[in-house]
């Protein structure tokens, strides 16, 4: 680091933050600046506020330099989120962002700092009995809030509720001069609460899903809804994907799940290579606790153990659902009511989503095959309508690049999850045999990887890969698809309308002129 400008700011971090927050090793700078799939350039710090005043002072410091200010999570992103996209900038860990302010159960909200992870939040509020209508990503161990509201994410109460955004009161967010922005009813003057969204015209929603363009998100309110009382699971086998897609589009529409995913045979296959469903006894013990009740959870737990993986060995399209409500009853109900939905499928064990809702927030096994084979995934997000033209879409491409698949040894295999009554994501996801990257032994750790082999580097596999994830990012604009956690991956602003890119533009230009906060995300 040469520049003077630069040295004397990285000084005033480090009087601002403590010199134990401000990393300038190359170790540190090369892990922040990785994501889960690819490596940039290596930031002037990286910096660990641990205040919304510090994040504040800290942004002001680096911007009057002429430094780039990117935000970060946990980091379990794939889309370049991140990625500085040149060397003069600063990479701002939020993870000491990480106090619950409020819980408030008359007024149903929960104020928290940016940095809590929705394992920690899943935590805090079940003791109150409450929880957000979205509450949490299967990457939560570390996954952040604050990341997944700049993201926007998708997973638990997805299929009644929507995505990561749907549930957001209010913000506090950190412009890239170092001021501080409140949006909703927090932002009242006078004896404020932030209780409403709807205040005049929505300014939450501008920063939910920027991808930190606009500004870093210091402190967020989520809505809040009493916790179920009972919950019960289905899973059912299909012939076909377009079976399984019907059966799921329609559940999504009723509005029974609370969850709805599925998954091809290719994936499934991938799948079982994990751990062990039925012997991983800290995966058994958290089953045991899914159920409404302590009997509820320990049926659950014999009949997953039970089971084994022998229900899903051969298996072909897999369908998943959770159900909860406030009575037995009411849980009854909506099982029956999915069982008639799948009538064309053959219900099987729903060891899945015990599993899943028994330990929510795993830990991150998905990133790497027993082989040690990397693994790494695109998106798409289509209306039900057109699900099954996308899924044609995705099976055409890879029957016409078969080829290359087989050259590589790329294997593939597509997720499906609903997301409200109108749409559904699809998620192809790979696994190849690649060097993994310093982010993946940071975020496994050495428990995770104790038995992993480490393979060599493979740059002509590294590059096949990501030439078909470029190729399935242009097929998805050309299908009208939308995407969570945009990043500098998917072509928002190829397929934004000019009228309205232009809006984009001129907020991004008043907030912002000089461009500093996360340049190139959106493609901005």
């Amino acid at each position: 680091m040469d520049n003077p400008v630069f040295t004397a700011a990285v000084g005033a971090l480090r009087q601002c933050l403590g010199s134990q927050h401000v990393l300038t090793d190359d170790a540190s700078r090369e892990l922040y600046s990785t994501d889960v799939f690819r490596y940039e350039y290596r930031p002037v710090a990286v910096i660990q506020p641990a205040t919304k005043t510090e994040l504040a002072e800290a942004v002001g410091i680096a911007t009057r330099a002429g430094l780039s200010v990117v935000p970060r999570g946990g980091g379990m992103s794939y889309t370049d989120a991140y990625l500085p996209d040149r060397a003069e900038s600063i990479i701002v860990d939020t993870r000491r962002l990480n106090r619950i302010v409020e819980i408030n159960t008359t007024d149903m909200y929960v104020t928290l700092e940016a940095g809590v992870t929705w394992t920690q939040l899943n935590d805090a509020l079940a003791e109150k009995g409450v929880r957000p209508p979205f509450w949490g990503t299967g990457s939560g161990l570390y996954a952040t809030v604050g990341a997944g509201l700049s993201q926007n994410a998708l997973n638990y109460g997805s299929c009644k509720y929507g995505v990561a955004s749907d549930s957001v009161l209010g913000l506090e967010v950190v412009l890239a001069d170092g001021s501080l922005l409140k949006t909703g009813s927090g932002a009242t003057t006078v004896n404020p609460s932030p209780f409403f969204r709807n205040y005049g015209p929505d300014l939450t929603g501008a920063f939910l899903g920027d991808n930190g363009a606009l500004g870093i998100k210091a402190q967020a309110t989520l809505r809040l809804l009493e916790r179920p009382k009972a919950i019960d699971f289905l899973s059912f086998e299909f012939g076909s994907q377009h079976d399984m897609a019907a059966a799921m589009t329609t559940v999504s529409r009723s509005g029974i799940a609370s969850e709805c995913t599925g998954y091809d045979p290719r994936f499934l296959k991938q799948r079982l290579k994990r751990t062990s469903i039925a012997n991983d006894l800290q995966l058994l013990k958290g089953v045991a606790t899914s159920g409404g009740t302590v009997m509820q959870g320990l049926k659950n737990a014999a009949r997953v153990a039970v089971a084994g993986r022998r229900f899903l060995e051969g298996a072909a399209y897999t369908m998943h659902a959770t159900v909860e409500g406030r009575s037995d009853a009411e849980v009854k109900l909506g099982v029956e009511a999915i069982r008639a939905i799948a009538k064309d499928g053959q219900e099987i064990e729903a060891s899945v989503p015990r599993i899943s809702r028994g330990r929510p927030f795993p830990p991150p096994t998905l990133l790497l095959t027993n082989k040690g084979e990397i693994w790494v995934p695109v998106h798409c997000i289509v209306p039900n309508s057109r699900l099954n033209a996308m899924l044609d879409a995705i099976n055409g491409y890879f029957a016409d690049h078969a080829k290359i698949v087989e050259e590589f040894n790329i294997d593939w295999g597509n997720t499906m999850a609903t997301c409200g009554p109108q749409a559904t994501l699809i998620e192809p996801s790979f696994f190849y045999a690649d060097a993994r990257n310093p982010f993946v032994d940071y975020i496994c750790g050495p428990e995770v990887l104790k038995n992993v082999p480490r393979l060599p580097a493979n740059p002509k596999t590294r590059e096949a890969v990501g030439k078909i994830r470029h190729d399935l990012a242009d097929l998805f604009v050309e299908m009208g698809a939308t995407h969570l956690q945009i990043g500098r991956f998917y072509r928002y602003r190829q397929s934004r309308e000019p009228a309205t890119f232009a809006f984009l533009k001129a907020i991004k230009d008043y907030l912002d002129p000089r461009n500093l906060m996360n340049p190139g995300a959106l493609g901005l």
